[in-house]
């Protein structure tokens, strides 16, 4: 009988730490676009996808690299969003570096719960920028 649950105790430890390490269980969706600052493609920068607690969402943050004014939360280091009721920042740099900031951008967005393409398109006057920087 002891070595029954011994054998019974090894499974079940195997049985959970292949279910913990298989990932955070969360459900992501992929988001991709184009972001641009003043009707120009942003160079650089970073969108991050935070589900808005305010208005009752919860799940996976995602993050994507933006390159050449486009993005994808696919192969990221937080790959994918949580959808629905999200906020959306920007971060726009001129340099791969992140040493000369453009803009920093918040918004509110309701994503939707599957793959999605969703463009971000900054006003010059609706973003916060470093005093001193020049257009784009």
């Amino acid at each position: 009988m002891r070595i029954r649950e011994t054998t019974a105790l090894i499974l079940f430890g195997a049985l959970v730490w292949a279910g913990c390490s298989a990932g955070d269980g969360l459900e992501r969706y992929r988001v991709s676009g184009e972001v641009k600052f003043d009707g120009q493609p942003v160079p650089f920068g970073e969108v991050l996808f935070t589900p808005d607690g305010s208005k009752g969402n919860s799940g996976a943050q995602g993050i994507a690299e933006i390159k050449d004014g486009k993005y994808d939360t696919q192969g990221s280091r937080a790959p994918g969003t949580a959808g629905g009721p999200t906020v959306v920042r920007v971060m726009a740099f001129r340099d791969a570096g992140g040493k000369e900031l453009i803009c920093e951008h918040e918004s509110q967005v309701d994503l939707p719960k599957a793959a999605t393409t969703h463009n971000i398109d900054i006003p010059a006057d609706a973003a916060k920028r470093k005093p001193g920087t020049p257009e784009i």
